[in-house]
């Protein structure tokens, strides 16, 4: 492998990595990607046979190709593939994207359901090394239409979407892709040959790689990659080859230096070398270097309500900046890793005290704010997306607890958060704060209506 660097808005930097076999050059790249380090030793295949949990790669392929054969707009091209397998909810955009300041963590006009884009991934009770994933995503691009084809398989149940222009919002996240989408083309599919399976590719990545160190830092996301990267941990992989990568930021309840680990194999299935290092998954207030130590500060913009019959809601939209602990003002960035779960809400009266939650009164993926019905007990809390869609619920969930609804989603410049309260309550006056869950993070912001 060949990591090539490629600049990024400060304070963050990514890495475009190029699949070679038997040569890998190694940067250390400061700022929030930490120290990356070449690992030489050769390991064989040991322990119990990998068990499975959802399809491989050629089983969702199979599973989609009439779909795809018969979907207008095409000849359509394989360009890209990520499966995920994560022990616990995972979601790839809290790790952010190539590009910062310019949020596409939720596509639900275009992609309206489970994606990379939006909602938390299912968990993986299989084995690392078994190639299977409960989750994965393909994408696919018509040179003629000038189109993306987005299917996904979740937990085996495939589904494509319907085209959308390259130009669009949900493409944006794939850099290099977007600009010359024709040289991906033919890169997966080669003179009428597919790459290895998952199966082989993982067989191939757990046995050469560090299994102890990769279970010692558990929890860690299992993620296979063909074709060009998306999120900032992750890269371009070029010429049908297999990266796999381990990987903590993203996975719900992990905060703080995390470890990346990736795995090459190519096309062939003949291991490729893998690199160890580490990532900030959230600006901290104590540890990892100091760019990445600050505070993840809520802007929130003036609200505005509007009010029905017996429902309220009030809307405040709000920026994320980051914060230096000196008290210098970094900017505002969509991704830098602040998820729902490190988040706790609470709304309080002039005196202090706190007004009563209630519970979510609509389904997950609503087409609109106005379907949450008020709670009569208390308020809760909808974040949408810059364009008004539902991406979270917090209050009171069925099982008692206090909390969100998808267990782990990020929160982002741009977006929304919409109070839900019967149209009987006034909340002038009154306080919306928000708190940090992580003692190694610190999250604030608070604004009085």
């Amino acid at each position: 492998m060949t990591i090539v660097p490629s600049g990024d808005p400060a304070p963050r930097k990514r890495t475009r990595w190029v699949m070679t076999l038997g040569i890998v050059i190694i940067l250390l790249l400061a700022g929030g990607l930490g120290g990356w380090y070449l690992l030489t030793h050769d390991l064989s295949p040991s322990g119990p046979r990998a068990g499975s949990d959802g399809p491989t790669f050629y089983q969702v392929l199979a599973s989609l190709n009439d779909s795809i054969r018969n979907t207008p707009g095409g000849p359509w091209s394989l360009v890209s593939v990520t499966g995920v397998a994560s022990p616990l909810p995972f979601s790839p955009n809290v790790d952010g994207y190539f590009r910062l300041n310019i949020t596409v963590n939720a596509c639900q006009h275009e992609l309206d359901g489970l994606t990379l884009w939006n909602g938390s991934l299912p968990r993986f009770t299989g084995t690392y090394g078994s190639g299977t994933a409960p989750f994965w995503q393909l994408a696919y691009y018509s040179n003629s239409s000038q189109e993306v084809l987005v299917a996904t398989s979740v937990s085996g149940v495939p589904h494509v979407y319907a085209p959308m222009s390259i130009t669009n919002n949900c493409s944006y996240a794939w850099t290099t892709f977007r600009s010359n989408p024709s040289s991906w083309v033919n890169q997966i599919l080669a003179n009428s040959t597919l790459p290895v399976d998952s199966s082989v590719a993982a067989e191939v990545a757990w046995g050469n790689s560090d299994r102890s160190w990769i279970q010692q830092n558990a929890p860690l996301a299992e993620v296979f990659a063909l074709g060009p990267g998306m999120f900032t941990a992750t890269g371009d992989v070029y010429g049908g080859n297999w990266e796999v990568y381990f990987m903590g930021c993203g996975v719900a309840g992990v905060a703080g230096i995390r470890p990346v680990y990736a795995a090459g194999v190519s096309r062939t299935g003949e291991w490729g070398g893998a690199l160890n290092g580490t990532r900030n998954c959230v600006t901290l207030n104590s540890t990892g270097p100091a760019i990445d130590r600050g505070i993840n500060e809520f802007f929130f913009s003036p609200p505005t309500a509007v009010s029905g019959a017996a429902t309220a809601w009030i809307d405040v939209p709000y920026q994320i900046g980051v914060t230096a602990l000196n008290g210098s003002f970094y900017g505002y960035y969509d991704g830098w890793g602040v998820a729902n779960w490190m988040t706790k809400w609470s709304v309080t009266n002039s005196s202090g005290r706190p007004l009563p939650l209630g519970s979510p009164g609509c389904d997950s993926w609503v087409p609109a704010v106005s379907n949450c019905i008020a709670d009569t007990s208390g308020w809760y809390a909808v974040v949408l997306s810059a364009t008004g869609e539902w991406i979270n619920s917090y209050g009171i969930q069925p099982n008692g607890t206090v909390g969100w609804a998808e267990p782990v989603t990020a929160l982002v410049s741009h977006q929304q958060l919409e109070l839900v309260v019967p149209s009987s309550w006034s909340l002038a006056g009154d306080t919306l704060t928000v708190a940090s869950t992580v003692s190694a993070c610190d999250v604030t912001g608070s604004i009085t209506f």
